[in-house]
């Protein structure tokens, strides 16, 4: 009779876990140093390896010959614990037996000592799902039971258990799996059992089991339905995702501003019978990888890819700014959340991607930031030489003509004169300075100090200008326009003063000096 992968390759000694590196060393070292509790907590996200280790843990210590802390699986009482046939060891999913009157007749046989083993071991699973008067019931017993009592209790959500059984158990946290573990497990099962798998469709299932090797199985089993060999195109097929390539044509739409091109991939994806949640989901871990390769590089280790795969995705986040990447990113998290409330999913897709063409909304200070980033990227290109700029022959053979003296001025500039002179200079040399300077007012010059300022609302203009090396470039084109002396600072505007308050409060005070004498009246501010 066939069996679900997921129980043919459940590992049998710690040595065979997958990842847990801490936790089945010091397993194994109470094992041989015969330390062992009288209660484990093992909690963590499904497919982790909880009950595996459980049960690992309750055969290793009735194993009559045990291997350097693992159970031998020859002795009498690993062969009876293999097969279920052993009363010394008793299993009990919470969620289906929650009630006190169920954890009362567990726990009338604890008095029972064990009839083959060295210890009597109950493991609880979903031990979160038992009632307040189960948990009750079960806490005398959990802080003294017999000596040859093992009380181990798995669960996913560790936050629910009372504090009072927290404090009486050992616990371990069982993290997810890197998708390399899971990738060298599918890879070691496929090998054994001679199934053709090509490699890339190992990554995709690793990725999408998120962390636990029981989905792995899961989707490795439902692929392996098909009767013919699994490819990546099967893997995406049975997930419901997009292949890899939608996912770059989609971006590279966006880093163009292209809408039109966005809807027609949408068009192409619901034509193809995609998921629209799997979909926003994939997409938004390829941003993830996006930015990744934005901040660190080409990291194959983190980006969990083969090295042509890492550098496809550098070449594609060259064309993307941070901020630009951050903005998109958050668009399709909200449409995820979203599509689970809406009518129609396919809408909330679209609309998603028709916010993420547009260009950053003018009035929003990080969209400016955006604009910004994305101009000195597109001058640093340039300046790289990854860009040729075409300049018209007249004006190219004036620029070329035109000694430096003449483009800049000759004779010495102070006040706002000298402001507007270096704000031609800046346009050319600095376009990502002069567009900030630009949006602010001129506040004069005092003893050469040349002050722009900005409402409250745009503060955030003041500190970024106010940085030394930002600083420094307006400087620098305040000397160039003829201030040898200039400084440069900016601020915020002061608060224009209601005229007509002011005449109103005069009047007042008018009236009282008339009708009292000048000497009786104080006025303070």
């Amino acid at each position: 009779m066939y069996q679900a992968l997921y129980r043919v390759w459940r590992p049998k000694t710690f040595e065979d876990m997958v990842g847990q590196e801490s936790i089945r060393k010091t397993l194994r070292n109470q094992v041989k140093s015969g330390r062992i509790a009288h209660a484990y907590l093992f909690c963590g996200s499904r497919g982790t390896g909880k009950t595996s280790a459980a049960k690992i843990m309750a055969r290793a210590i009735n194993c009559q010959t045990p291997v350097d802390g693992d159970p031998c699986g020859e002795c009498e009482s690993c062969r009876m614990l293999l097969s279920d046939s052993s009363f010394d060891v008793y299993e009990m999913d919470a969620a289906s037996n929650s009630r006190v009157e169920e954890i009362r007749e567990l726990l009338e046989k604890v008095d029972y000592p064990p009839q083959f083993g060295k210890y009597k071991v109950y493991i609880i699973d979903e031990v979160h799902m038992l009632s307040n008067a189960a948990f009750n019931a079960l806490l005398k017993t959990l802080e003294e039971p017999p000596h040859y009592m093992v009380f181990i209790l798995a669960t996913t959500e560790p936050q629910k258990l009372p504090s009072t059984i927290l404090s009486r158990c050992q616990r371990f946290d069982f993290g997810r799996l890197t998708e390399e573990q899971i990738v060298s497990r599918l890879r070691e099962a496929v090998e054994k059992d001679n199934i053709q798998v090509e490699e890339e469709a190992l990554f995709h299932i690793a990725q999408a089991a998120e962390g636990g090797m029981r989905d792995a199985w899961s989707i490795l089993d439902m692929c392996l339905g098909t009767g013919e060999r699994v490819t990546a195109d099967a893997v995406r097929a049975a997930l419901g995702a997009a292949d890899k390539t939608m996912l770059f044509d989609v971006a590279e739409a966006i880093a163009e501003s292209d809408g039109a091109q966005a809807l027609r991939l949408m068009d192409k994806l619901m034509r193809e019978g995609r998921d629209v949640t799997v979909f926003l989901k994939d997409f938004s871990a390829h941003l993830r990888r996006l930015m990744v390769c934005k901040l660190c590089g080409a990291d194959q280790e983190l980006l969990s890819s083969t090295r042509d795969g890492a550098e496809k995705l550098r070449a594609q986040s060259e064309k993307y700014t941070s901020e630009k990447l951050l903005r998109v990113l958050n668009l399709v998290m909200k449409a995820e959340a979203d599509t689970r409330w809406a009518a129609s999913g396919r809408s909330v897709l679209e609309v998603c991607m028709l916010k993420a063409c547009e260009k950053a909304d003018a009035n929003d200070i990080s969209a400016l930031l955006e604009r910004l980033s994305e101009l000195e990227m597109r001058l640093a290109k340039i300046e790289s030489g990854q860009v040729k700029v075409s300049v018209r022959s007249g004006a190219a053979a004036e620029a070329k003509e035109a000694p430096p003296e003449k483009r800049r001025p000759q004779a010495p500039k102070q006040g706002a004169a000298a402001w507007n002179a270096a704000l031609n200079i800046l346009k050319k040399d600095a376009p990502g300075i002069f567009g900030p300077v630009s949006m602010g007012a001129f506040d004069g010059c005092e003893n050469s100090l040349y002050r722009v300022v900005y409402p409250k609302d745009q503060f955030l203009f003041v500190n970024m200008l106010n940085a030394p090396e930002r600083r420094e470039i307006v400087e620098k084109a305040l000397k160039e326009a003829g201030d040898e002396n200039a400084r440069f600072e900016a601020g915020v505007q002061r608060e224009k003063v209601d005229k007509n308050h002011e005449d109103m409060v005069n009047q007042n005070a008018q009236t009282l000096i008339d009708a009292f004498g000048r000497d009786k009246v104080q006025i303070e501010e």
